[in-house]
């Protein structure tokens, strides 16, 4: 693929799962559970929220894992990054909150502590999307080819 259209695939991709991220995280949720009475309705319609999200991230970092292995070789910080987005994506959705939704529905106190692990997991996947998206534009010197004089 053409160095060009490789980093609009990448710019396109990161913007839609950090926005993605965005969106339901500091819009969504928070709407929810500001709106819905039933605090374990207003839960569940959030839970599906992040689900949706976290499938949405997995696709978009395999595709972004599969271009950033192509373009680099070997272990690179953006190749890094991008592993610890998934990482985090499928730690956060298919580890700690299926705890915090069994915690919440028989209201164990142990449900806020999972709130916060939940929390400071989509906040890592967040950090590692974002800081892959900041390195992106450093691709512009160094893999686009010179224009000729």
């Amino acid at each position: 693929m053409a160095p060009l259209r490789r980093l609009r695939l990448q710019i396109l991709l990161v913007a839609l799962w950090l926005g993605g991220m965005a969106a339901v995280g500091l819009i969504g949720a928070p709407t929810v559970f500001s709106l819905v009475v039933p605090r374990m309705t207003a839960a569940t319609v959030a839970s599906r929220m992040f689900y949706l999200m976290a499938l949405t991230g997995v696709i978009l970092g395999a595709v972004l894992l599969v271009v950033e292995r192509n373009r680099s070789s070997g272990m690179s910080t953006p190749l890094l990054l991008v592993m610890g987005g998934l990482f985090f994506d499928v730690l956060g959705e298919f580890v700690i909150v299926p705890r915090l939704l069994a915690a919440a529905a028989v209201a164990a106190p142990d449900a806020a502590g999972w709130h916060v692990a939940a929390s400071a997991v989509y906040g890592l996947q967040a950090l590692c999307v974002l800081g892959y998206a900041w390195l992106l534009p450093s691709q512009l010197g160094r893999d686009l080819p010179r224009p000729s004089a």
